[in-house]
């Protein structure tokens, strides 16, 4: 709600727009610095082999516990294996294959004869293991922190024009954001600027005059310019007229649309026990 609302009956108007405040493409960067691991030496493992001959008949499956004395088993895997029967020929009637134990550092070898013979197999139990570390460094790599806004119409109607703000120390890239947001939506477009003049020729009138205050809000109603606006007062000057009757000049601004009051209803079971307004 304006402070007073003042039309052309009442004043001498004038508008123009202020096309020197048209930014379109706000920008804004900061110098970071950001800690980078190097790696120097990679890890090297190796594997431990465990060996072994087992003579297995059918048809059981047979289990074999194998238990490292490595601290650090990371996996275990069948490496070679082979078998033959009792007349050493070649074998294959059979499955050999790894099973879990409650011991990180053991693992069991369940091996089934399917076959109908007895077989003598040879086979490889295999562990890998860590035998040197990752060795690392830091370094201090410096990057650059940029956020950007544009308006496209205003780009094609006026041309590029850039505004680059100061990222203050701090001020993290969220709220840099909505910053440079922010002044796309403030001067995205010309001002619209309006100079009120006011001749007190009524108790009214001259009560205004002198009333008033910078950052007062003044709605304007101007038939001929077609404009119904609220404006901020950017200044004010009062001179005394020929006949003695005070003239005051308001140099207004039209408010942005961002810039307009919003009225918003609270809802009241919010408003109790722990619930705050601000603090």
């Amino acid at each position: 709600m304006s402070d007073f609302t003042v039309n052309d009956t009442m004043a001498e108007i004038r508008l123009e727009l202020d096309d020197r405040e048209i930014y379109n493409d706000i920008r804004s960067e900061i110098g970071i610095i950001e800690s980078e691991t190097v790696v120097d030496v990679d890890a090297t493992y190796s594997w431990k082999v465990y060996a072994r001959r087992m003579e297995v008949p059918p048809p059981f499956p047979h289990i074999r516990m194998f238990l490292t004395s490595l601290s650090n088993p990371i996996s275990w895997k069948i490496g070679t294996h082979h078998a033959e029967d009792a007349d050493g020929k070649s074998y294959y009637d059979y499955d050999i294959k790894l099973e879990s134990t409650d011991d990180s550092r053991g693992k069991a070898v369940k091996i089934t004869n399917t076959g109908s013979k007895t077989m003598h197999i040879y086979f490889e139990v295999k562990v890998k293991y860590k035998t040197s570390d990752t060795v690392t460094h830091e370094e201090s790599v410096a990057s650059t922190l940029a956020v950007r806004a544009t308006g496209s119409t205003s780009i094609r109607k006026y041309g590029r024009r850039v505004m680059n703000l100061t990222w203050a120390e701090g001020t993290g890239e969220s709220a840099m954001q909505s910053l440079v947001e922010h002044y796309i939506d403030r001067y995205v477009e010309p001002v619209a600027r309006l100079s009120c003049v006011i001749k007190g020729t009524t108790d009214a009138l001259r009560l205004q005059i002198i009333g008033r205050e910078i950052s007062d809000t003044i709605t304007v109603i101007c038939t001929n310019l077609g404009l119904n606006a609220d404006c901020f007062i950017n200044s004010i000057t009062i001179k005394d007229g020929p006949t003695g009757i005070p003239v005051g000049t308001w140099e207004l601004e039209i408010q942005r649309t961002y810039e307009l009051l919003t009225l918003f209803k609270l809802d009241t079971s919010e408003l109790d026990g722990a619930h705050i307004l601000g603090s």
